[in-house]
């Protein structure tokens, strides 16, 4: 299933964004504030309770977020109809990404989108095999290392062979795409995703915890 090749070693700088998934929804222009100078982008989980058995937030409160900073913000659709749909987020959201399981030619769909970034994202049962023919079209692939919908479920290991699978093959085929986790990040699981060839972190409880400033600065060592 993966490449025999070994992985390319290149130089890549470590991008950590920030998930307002766990934050307090009542001061999140505070929230963004507060992480403004130490991570990279902001994270927005959208769920129609479709898709996901979670309902979260739409367009209207993103654009009146995207006032109170100027880091890029991703739109992760976690949606049941992400081609009707990634329009709305497009005027506010620099990156936009979708299920790849939502999608019936997603192929086709990446190659409309139009935003500054777009991406592909894949459920931790999905092989990451079917993202293959993506990538050449994406700026990101994101794997979730939980299964979408809830903060604060376990890290799943089998994510870890995905990371390694695509670096592989990325450096092999001297494609742009960036690889992100999203999911059961904490210093621990970052610091391997990191290892196995991750250019992208993602948290939201784990900075919340304290100390955000410190744990990104060590990450970014790694």
């Amino acid at each position: 299933m993966f490449p025999s090749q070994e992985k390319i070693m290149i130089k890549r700088r470590l991008q950590i964004g920030f998930s307002i998934l766990s934050s307090d929804f009542s001061s999140l222009g505070t929230e963004l504030k507060k992480y403004e100078k130490i991570v990279d982008f902001i994270h927005m989980d959208i769920m129609d309770g479709n898709f996901v058995p979670n309902l979260t937030f739409g367009p209207p409160l993103i654009d009146s977020l995207r006032r109170r900073t100027k880091l890029l913000f991703e739109a992760h659709l976690m949606v049941a109809n992400p081609v009707a749909q990634w329009k709305w987020y497009a005027p506010s959201c620099e990156r936009i990404i979708f299920h790849i399981e939502t999608v019936k030619n997603p192929l086709g769909f990446i190659k409309i989108i139009k935003a500054k970034e777009k991406g592909v994202s894949l459920n931790p049962s999905t092989p990451v095999s079917e993202v293959r023919k993506l990538l050449e079209y994406a700026d990101v692939a994101l794997l979730m290392a939980v299964p979408p919908g809830f903060a604060g479920q376990k890290f799943d290991e089998r994510v870890l062979r995905k990371i390694d699978y695509l670096r592989k093959y990325i450096n092999v085929n001297k494609l742009k795409c960036r690889i992100s986790v999203d999911g059961g990040i904490n210093g621990t699981t970052a610091a391997r995703c990191i290892s196995s060839g991750a250019d992208i972190i993602i948290t939201s409880s784990w900075f919340s915890s304290g100390g955000a400033a410190g744990k990104m600065k060590k990450l970014r060592s790694l």
